[in-house]
């Protein structure tokens, strides 16, 4: 009797660690890329396989690809879904089944996900580390980058920081706000923020004038994007590719397709990309230890 028992149990046991695991199961859908493009994805899809417990299907996308077929060939109840490859397979599951979206600058749009938008919180701290003088933000947005500047103006004040945000619908709009700021007094304790916004940090218009008139006004720029510490912004963050998958891990957990509202979360956790030549021209000197918190730093 009691060997029957234990075959019971141990029967039970198997099957309830079974259905665990399905139900974890989690498809992560992304582009297909060649290297060095594919460390990317590498680093967010180890950090939800750190962070999930069960099985990751992995789905790579070419460049062609049907989504709707794709869509139907995924088994799982959870989907993660990258690049922008992965929002057209998005795009088809959304509403049928929990789904994030990640490794995009996304806004609110009916799709949860975490956007490569940098949590203000951690922008501002990193600005008061490396421009403790700075009082005042300006941040010049559109729609496309609308959706954060309220959180954004309750942590400024929470730090003590005065942030000043201007909305524009276009980008002639925003060359004329930025030369309003350019033109008023008192710069030296006020700083530009550039969001990932398509208008006001327009890469080819905006972002090149912005920086050369903040060069010759010894004017602190920092920003949520990358590259533009490079061309001449203090400092700009770069994403913690694994811990924005594990962020993406969490976040699948807590969305509920048929009752919740999407949610769009920021970045979390970044690295830092600094301009030390900007620095020097702006009179800053940092240690050997602060230096050694900077991911990257430029010139080379």
């Amino acid at each position: 009797m009691r060997r029957y028992t234990n075959y019971i149990l141990l029967f039970s046991l198997l099957i309830y660690a079974s259905l665990k695991v399905y139900a974890e199961q989690v498809t992560v859908v992304y582009p297909d890329v060649k290297a060095p493009y594919d460390i990317i994805f590498k680093q967010i899809t180890l950090g939800i396989e750190t962070t999930l417990e069960g099985d990751v299907i992995h789905i790579k996308l070419p460049k062609k690809f049907d989504a709707k077929k794709i869509a139907q060939t995924i088994v799982t109840d959870k989907v993660i879904a990258l690049g922008r490859r992965g929002m057209r397979i998005a795009k088809q599951i959304y509403q049928e089944k929990p789904v994030v979206v990640g490794a995009l600058p996304i806004k609110p749009n009916g799709i949860s996900g975490v956007s490569l938008m940098a949590n203000p919180t951690v922008l501002f701290n990193t600005l008061h580390e490396l421009a403790p003088d700075i009082t005042t933000i300006t941040v010049i947005y559109s729609p496309a980058s609308a959706w954060i500047i309220k959180d954004a103006q309750l942590i400024a004040k929470e730090k003590g920081l005065s942030l000043i945000p201007i909305a524009v619908n276009d980008i002639k709009t925003a060359v004329k706000a930025y030369d309003d700021i350019f033109n008023g007094k008192d710069l030296t304790k006020m700083a530009i923020w550039l969001p990932l916004d398509p208008v006001t940090a327009n890469e080819k218009i905006v972002v090149p004038t912005i920086l050369e008139k903040a060069w010759k006004n010894k004017m602190v720029v920092f920003s949520s994007k990358p590259a533009h510490a490079k061309r001449g912004a203090l400092f700009s963050a770069i994403p913690d590719n694994e811990l924005l998958g594990q962020q993406l891990a969490r976040l699948i957990n807590s969305v509920n397709y048929k009752t919740r509202p999407s949610t769009v979360k920021t970045l979390n956790s970044i690295k830092l990309a600094v301009n030390l030549r900007t620095a020097a021209h702006l009179g800053f000197d940092y240690n050997s230890k602060e230096r050694s918190n900077f991911a990257l730093t430029f010139p080379n």
